[in-house]
């Protein structure tokens, strides 16, 4: 074998699984890099209001594509849109609205990347007025990526929300939590 083989099995094996997680890691989450992230959100409720004796359902989808910046290896600046449907004892409605919000990625384990994330954003019930706005603030979440390859990887991840004018409803709030699955795309990785 030649030397330049041989250095490199030397490295290899220098540097395991963890050593090679990180140099993924680093071409996919370093500082400049590019973060494409649909994510899609599932939730149903069941709920009773005080003096009513009727139990409402509501289900609701949520499909939220984000764009991210890699400030550093660690620190990620996202913003994206949301695209929420509702059924509420049989009454459906889309909804429309903006997010943005700050990752902070710890040190990758193997090929997983555990993170958190704090957020803010606003949800548009009846077209684009400020009448029936909700604003969703905090946003909080935590998860892990599971690295695939150089440039993908998959996200799940657990949140909490509060909304406020709920449904576009004035003075309505809501808190929910949240399981979330995604991927996401680094088309230039580092």
């Amino acid at each position: 074998m030649t030397q330049r083989v041989w250095g490199c099995v030397v490295l290899a094996v220098l540097l395991g699984e963890s050593g090679i997680a990180s140099i993924v890691q680093a071409n996919q989450l370093a500082q400049g890099s590019i973060e494409i992230a649909p994510s899609v959100t599932f939730n149903h409720e069941n709920f009773k209001r005080e003096g009513y004796g009727n139990v409402d359902h509501q289900t609701e989808l949520t499909i939220t594509p984000t764009l991210g910046y890699c400030m550093s290896d660690r620190f990620e600046v996202m913003s994206g849109f949301i695209v929420r449907h509702e059924s509420f004892n049989d009454q459906h409605q889309t909804s429309l609205g903006a997010l943005a919000g700050l990752n902070y990625n710890f040190p990758p384990h193997g090929t997983i990347v555990p993170f958190v994330g704090l957020g803010f954003g606003v949800l548009f019930y009846h077209g684009f007025s400020f009448d029936n706005t909700a604003v969703l603030a905090p946003m909080l979440s935590g998860g892990m990526r599971v690295l695939i390859g150089q440039s993908a990887s998959v996200n799940m991840s657990l949140g909490y929300q509060h909304e406020s004018n709920a449904g576009g409803e004035f003075n309505a709030t809501s808190n929910k939590l949240l399981a979330s699955v995604g991927v996401s795309l680094f088309p230039w990785p580092k």
